[in-house]
């Protein structure tokens, strides 16, 4: 075990920005733990992985939302790195109608994996930072949690919590040289509550997000970003620009 390496844990790293941040990381040298519900998933990131051939990379299939899978998602990193180093909570979901149309179940479902999430995996993992005087917690928010916008009610409203949550978690931490932040990105190219990739023409793609996360666990030790929003510009592998200014668009 090699412990001057950083071990990173990664909720809902199965696919879009999560496995994006999980490639990237590991191509920087950073063990990571791939935690999310799908295991054929995590086991297709895990041997993208592996072909890197630096890092070592461990799938733990987790429910965030469920306190059991969770403790044992930590333990497991535990035993198998002897310390987390850094949490990029990302795993989320969301759900838009109009305010009316939602049901219960929209807001529970929304609620338990965009907030309760975060919660319960951080509470797992700090005691071992606070142990060790040193970590770094990177949650992933949504442009969505500065600012409204039509048939995001529900979704808006969870990613407000994360954002509200992240800045009083980095004041109940940083005494303890652990570091807090959060990432509000704006439209991201992924299947994101879809069954396919939503491909619009301002969009980001998930290594841009993955990018962000590496300058935060890059950054000096005297230093800590408390929160980057990320907007896009136009991309110009979402669809034919040409086609569209021919038409006048």
């Amino acid at each position: 075990m090699d412990t001057t390496r950083k071990t990173a844990i990664i909720t809902g790293a199965s696919k879009g920005i999560g496995r994006a941040i999980s490639l990237n990381f590991a191509t920087n040298n950073i063990d990571v733990v791939l935690a999310a519900r799908n295991k054929n998933q995590l086991q297709q990131v895990h041997s993208e992985i592996e072909k890197i051939n630096i890092v070592r990379s461990v799938i733990v299939p987790t429910d965030v939302t469920n306190e059991k899978q969770v403790k044992n998602l930590v333990e497991t990193t535990i035993d198998q790195f002897g310390k987390v180093d850094i949490l990029v909570n990302n795993a989320g979901v969301g759900r838009f109608k109009r305010a009316d149309e939602f049901k219960l179940a929209d807001y529970h479902y929304m609620f338990d994996v965009n907030v309760k999430g975060v919660f319960l995996v951080t509470k797992y993992v700090v005691p071992h930072m606070l142990a060790r005087e040193s970590g770094q917690i990177i949650n992933i928010a949504s442009i969505a949690g500065k600012t409204g916008f039509k048939t995001g009610t529900l979704y808006s409203a969870s990613k407000y919590a994360v954002v509200g949550y992240t800045w009083s978690l980095r004041e109940d931490l940083k005494e303890h040289k652990i570091k807090v932040s959060v990432i509000c990105p704006g439209s991201v190219v992924t299947a994101f509550g879809k069954k396919q990739p939503e491909r619009v023409e301002w969009s980001m793609e998930p290594e841009d997000v993955a990018h962000a996360c590496n300058y935060l666990v890059s950054e000096s030790d005297t230093v800590n970003t408390a929160e980057i929003i990320i907007k896009p510009r136009y991309n110009p592998r979402t669809i034919d620009w040409k086609r569209r200014r021919g038409k006048g668009k």
